[in-house]
């Protein structure tokens, strides 16, 4: 299968998966904790059993411990930031919101990994930022931030330290056991250290809701193996993550026909172009 195949699936599933992930967070009794663990751990099973049977599952004979733990960390915070926002965010909102993860990602590389910022790197974060701006300030009143908005750029700033950890840990793991656990510690890290919200699990005994969140975390799981195939089999990796930010536009739109995501739709799509643009210059 070719890598521009496999990019568009990895596109067209990550932004539906989001969809789903704001259908499951609409219920009143919907918890963004309970639902995080279950998320990543299921997701973690089915990256492990495909890793399994196709792939390499061996783990490596030295395991860096510290990177292992800010790794869990991080994953951790991502993840229940990103659920609780989107439970009271528009999905539109959200995902421009949450593109500043590339952004974080790299300041993450300048402060750990050396790397520092061209001048293109630094005017698209400057257009990522104003597709913020654009995207959450009402006309007529001062630029404010909601709660939810903040936790999208927590999510963010946690999902861009936790690529640049990936990185040098993907120096010595191979991706299926990797990725398998940075699903799978988180979930089990958060069911200790937040085991109250355990109780919401019961959601799931309904059969609706336990579907949809397998659904959700298959469309996460292909979603993630196809990206990772297509940046192996691509003549050029640079092409596959540029083509891979189109997710940004294609969420916003799918938002906005299927979950009637409206209200300023004018500000959202300029808003989404302008990040587009942004993550591109960064990337």
């Amino acid at each position: 299968m070719s890598w521009q195949i496999l990019i568009l699936i990895s596109i067209v599933l990550f932004s539906v998966g989001t969809l789903l992930q704001r259908i499951l967070m609409k219920g009143k009794e919907s918890d963004p904790i309970a639902y995080s663990i279950v998320f990543q751990l299921l997701t973690g099973i089915i990256i492990a059993s495909y890793g399994f049977l196709f792939a390499n599952m061996d783990f490596p004979e030295v395991v860096p411990l510290a990177n292992i733990l800010l790794m869990t960390l991080l994953w951790t915070s991502a993840n229940i930031f990103s659920f609780t926002a989107i439970k009271y965010i528009d999905v539109s909102r959200y995902t421009i919101v949450f593109s500043s993860r590339l952004f974080f990602t790299v300041i993450a590389s300048i402060l750990f990994l050396g790397e520092f910022l061209t001048a293109q790197q630094w005017l698209g974060a400057m257009l990522i930022f104003l597709s913020i701006y654009i995207i959450t300030q009402k006309s007529g009143e001062k630029f404010t931030l909601t709660k939810y908005d903040m936790f999208s750029i927590l999510a963010a700033m946690s999902f861009g330290f936790a690529n640049t950890n990936d990185r040098f840990l993907l120096k010595s793991f191979n991706l299926y056991p990797y990725v398998t656990i940075a699903f799978v510690f988180p979930a089990v890290f958060t069911a200790i250290v937040k085991s109250k919200h355990l109780k919401y699990l019961r959601n799931f005994s309904d059969v609706s809701v336990l579907k949809r969140m397998i659904f959700l975390c298959l469309f996460y799981s292909v979603s993630s193996l196809a990206f990772f195939r297509a940046l192996q089999v691509a003549p050029n990796s640079s092409q596959v993550v540029a083509v891979n930010l189109t997710t940004v536009i294609l969420t916003v739109l799918l938002a906005i026909i299927f979950l009637k995501e409206r209200e300023n739709v004018g500000r959202k799509l300029l808003g989404a172009a302008i990040s587009f643009i942004g993550l591109l210059l960064v990337g």
